[in-house]
C-alpha cells in the first residue's frame, strides 16, 4: 500500500508538460531492449539476415530516408490532434493514459499477440485471464465463479452481454424439446422458489427463470444422458441454430400460444450503443424499451416497476434489463439496489425475471473507491471524511455494492481505467454461460487436448476473433502499479470527483452576469453538466442555438484552437421526458409539454468531463477552474453576439 497516494499520483502520469519524461523514456527504452536481447539470443545459430552492407546499399537508405521523411510528416499532422492531456482539456472522457499502461502495451507489441489463444499468445492470454479475475473482485463477484475478458470496447462488452442474455432466455426452451426427444425429466426453480417438472410449463414460464436456476437446468442435463446425445438434442431446438424467423413458427406450432416479441429494458439515459446492438442481434430497436430516469438521472426503479406490470399483463417476455453505473451525458450511477429489489418483487408478485446488466463503462472504475487495500469495502462516512467531502452518499455506496449481483457488467479499462485504445471489458458473475454462446474451431484448440473436451482459450467463448494482447499487458501493468483499491484506482478517481464538485461549485458562485447558468445536479462521479440561458432569449430554440454556439466556440472543430476545451450533449424526448423539467421552469422559454412536441429539438446541454485528477488541486498550480469559468463567459458572448447578428431572439 502506498503511504503517500498523493505522491504516488505524481508517478503515474507523463504529466501536462511530460514532466516524467526522463522516467517514460527510461522505461520505453527498456522494453525495446529487452525485445531485442530476446530476438538475438533466440537460435543465435540461425545467422544474420539483415547485414551492415546491406544496410550501405542505395536501395537500403532510400528506403529509410522515405521512412524517416514520412515519420516527420506523421508527427507534425499529429500535433493537431487533442490535448487530452493538458488540464484545459474537458470534454469526452479522456485524458492521459497511466505510464505503466503506456510501457506495458508498447512492450507487449513488439510481441504482437493475439489473445484469440494461448497458441498466439502464451503470455498474455495468462494475464487477460488474471485482469479480468481483477476486475471481478473488484466489483464483488467471487472468483471462482466469475469470468470475463477483454474486447475492443463497450459497445462489444455490451453486445455479448445481451448475445448471452438471449441465450440464457430461450435456453429452458431447448431443454424441454431436447427431454421430450430423449424421454427424460427435468426439474426447474421458478422465481417464487417453488420447483417443477419442466415438462409441465408453458411457453410464458419457461422465459422467466432465473439465470442461476437455468444454468443449473443446463449442468443436469448434461448429467441425464450421453454428452453427444444431448448436444445434438439441444442443437435442434436452439435458437442458435434455427434463427429467429424459424425459431418463432416452431413455439407458435409447439404451444400453440406466440407470446409477443421479448424486450430489452433500457434506462432512458443508456448509451446509443444500445440501439445497434439489439438491431444487430436481430432483436429489433421496436424492443427497445426505455425506463423513465429522475430528477439525477438516475433510473426511476417505480418507474421500471411500473413497465414490468403493463409488460406482465400483455405477457411480454424481458430478455434483459439495462441499468448504467456512470452516464455518459452525466455520470449518473442507476440505485442499481433498488433495481435489484424491483427484479425481486417482481419474480414474488408477478413469476418474472430477466437477465439484469448493469453497464458500467464509464463508472465500474469506481467500484475501487468503496475497497480498502485488504479487499473490505468501505463505508461511505469513511470515504467522506478522507476527502473532506459530502461525496459519495450512503446511496452510492449501496449502488456500488449491489454490482455484486449484477448478471453481467461492461467496463472499459480505455475509459476510467486510463488504458490506451482499445479496452473493453464483460464480466459474468456465473462463468457457465459462456457456454451457452461457445464455439469450437478446431485449429485454435490447444496443443494436447483432445478435442471435444472443455477448452479454455478465449475464442471459443467471444465475438471478436483477433485481439491486441497488447491491451491485456497494459491493463495489468496498470492494475500492478494502481491497485483497483483505495490506494490506486480509487484514490485516482476519487480526486477527479474532487475536481469535478470544485468545478460544479465554481461555476454556481461565478458572476456570468448579464448570462445565467443553469447548472444540471452535482454528479454522482465526474461529469457536470450545465447551459447559459440570457434574458434576450425567449426561445427553446435560441437557448439551444445559445449554447450550440458556446460549444462551437469552445469544441476542437473551431477554426482556431480554443483555449479551453468542452463537448455538449442533446437530451431528448421520450428519453428525458420528466427529467428535463426542473431546467424547463428555470429557463422559462418553454413548457414539458412544448419541449416534448419540439421533438428533435430537444435541449442543448454542455458538458465538462474531468478526468485530471489535478484538477482538484487548489493554485499555486495552473488555476484552470478560473481561466475556465472565464473563457465560459467569453464564449457566451462571442455565441451571442453572432445569434443577434444572424437573426432575431
Amino acid at each position: 500500500m502506498n503511504n503517500s497516494p498523493h505522491d504516488a499520483l505524481l508517478s503515474w502520469f507523463l504529466g501536462p508538460q511530460a514532466e516524467n519524461a526522463d522516467l517514460f523514456e527510461r522505461l520505453i527504452t527498456e522494453a525495446l531492449r529487452d525485445h531485442v536481447f530476446w530476438r538475438r539470443n533466440y537460435h543465435p545459430e540461425d545467422g544474420i539476415t539483415i547485414r551492415e552492407l546491406d544496410k550501405r546499399s542505395a536501395g537500403y537508405e532510400e528506403a529509410v530516408a522515405t521512412l524517416t521523411q514520412e515519420l516527420m510528416g506523421l508527427l507534425a499532422e499529429l500535433k493537431r490532434d487533442v490535448p487530452f492531456f493538458s488540464g484545459r482539456y474537458l470534454g469526452h472522457m479522456a485524458y492521459q493514459q497511466t505510464i505503466a499502461s503506456q510501457v506495458g502495451y508498447f512492450a507487449a507489441m513488439l510481441y504482437n499477440p493475439n489473445n484469440v489463444s494461448p497458441e498466439a499468445a502464451p503470455v498474455t492470454t495468462r494475464l487477460e485471464q488474471e485482469v479480468a479475475q481483477q476486475m471481478a473482485e473488484m466489483v464483488g463477484y467471487r472468483r471462482d465463479e466469475a469470468w470475463g475478458h477483454l474486447t475492443s470496447g463497450g459497445t462489444v462488452a455490451n453486445f455479448e452481454a445481451l448475445w448471452i442474455a438471449r441465450n440464457v432466455l430461450y435456453l429452458p426452451v431447448a431443454v424441454v424439446g431436447a427431454a421430450q426427444s430423449l424421454g427424460l425429466d427435468l426439474e426447474v426453480r421458478l422465481p417464487d422458489g417453488s420447483k417443477t417438472d419442466i415438462g409441465q410449463l408453458d411457453l410464458s414460464q419457461l422465459l422467466n427463470i432465473a439465470n442461476r436456476d437455468v444454468l443449473d437446468l443446463w449442468e443436469r442435463s448434461w448429467q441425464v444422458a450421453p454428452r453427444e446425445d444431448m448436444a445434438r438434442a439441444l442443437a435442434q431446438h436452439s435458437l442458435a441454430t434455427a434463427g429467429y424467423q424459424d425459431y418463432g413458427r416452431r413455439l407458435a406450432a409447439e404451444y400453440g400460444d406466440a407470446l409477443p416479441d421479448s424486450v430489452v429494458l433500457v434506462a432512458a439515459t443508456a448509451h446509443y450503443s444500445w440501439k445497434k446492438i439489439v438491431r444487430a442481434l436481430g432483436i429489433g430497436s421496436n424492443q427497445l424499451i426505455y425506463v423513465p430516469v429522475d430528477g439525477n438521472y438516475r433510473m426511476d426503479p417505480e418507474a421500471l416497476w411500473d413497465r414490468l406490470k403493463a409488460l406482465h399483463a400483455r405477457r411480454t417476455p424481458v430478455l434483459a434489463c439495462i441499468s448504467v453505473c456512470g452516464t455518459t451525458e452525466e455520470s449518473a450511477v442507476d440505485r442499481l439496489d433498488r433495481v435489484l429489489e424491483v427484479r425481486a418483487r417482481a419474480g414474488q408478485e408477478l413469476g418474472m425475471t430477466f437477465h439484469l446488466h448493469s453497464d458500467a463503462c464509464y463508472g465500474g472504475y469506481a467500484a475501487s473507491v468503496i475497497r480498502g487495500p485488504d479487499g473490505v469495502r468501505r463505508t461511505g462516512q469513511e470515504i467522506r471524511d478522507a476527502l473532506g467531502e459530502d461525496w459519495p452518499s450512503d446511496e452510492w455506496v449501496r449502488s456500488m455494492v449491489a454490482l455484486a449481483d449484477a448478471d453481467s457488467i461492461s467496463i472499459d479499462p480505455h475509459k476510467l481505467g486510463y488504458i490506451p485504445y482499445p479496452a473493453g471489458a464483460i464480466l459474468l458473475k456465473d462463468r457457465r454461460a459462456r457456454e451457452l454462446v461457445a464455439v469450437d474451431p478446431p485449429y485454435l484448440a490447444p496443443a494436447g487436448q483432445a478435442e471435444g473436451t472443455e477448452q479454455d482459450y478465449l475464442g471459443r467463448f467471444i465475438f471478436e476473433g483477433s485481439k491486441p494482447g497488447a491491451a491485456a499487458a497494459a491493463v495489468w501493468l496498470s492494475h500492478k502499479v494502481l491497485p483497483l483499491d483505495e490506494s490506486g484506482y480509487g484514490y485516482l478517481i476519487c480526486r477527479t470527483v474532487v475536481g469535478a464538485r470544485r468545478l460544479y461549485r465554481a461555476l454556481a458562485r461565478y458572476d456570468f452576469a448579464p448570462f445565467r447558468i443553469i447548472l444540471l445536479p452535482e454528479p454522482d462521479i465526474n461529469i457536470v453538466c450545465y447551459l447559459l440561458h440570457h434574458p434576450l432569449l425567449e426561445s427553446l430554440e435560441a437557448v439551444n442555438a445559445l449554447n450550440e454556439g458556446v460549444y462551437q466556440v469552445m469544441s476542437v472543430s473551431a477554426k482556431a484552437d480554443p483555449e479551453y476545451i468542452i463537448t455538449r450533449t442533446r437530451f431528448q424526448t421520450p428519453m428525458y421526458d420528466r427529467a428535463v423539467d426542473p431546467l424547463l421552469e428555470q429557463l422559462g422559454v418553454a413548457t414539458p409539454a412544448e419541449w416534448t412536441a419540439a421533438g428533435k429539438e430537444g435541449l442543448v446541454v454542455l458538458r465538462s468531463t474531468v478526468m485530471d485528477p489535478f484538477l482538484a488541486d487548489p493554485p499555486p498550480g495552473p488555476d484552470h477552474i478560473s481561466g475556465f469559468l472565464d473563457a465560459l463567459a467569453d464564449a457566451g458572448a462571442v455565441s451571442l453576439a453572432r445569434l443577434i447578428g444572424s437573426s432575431p431572439v
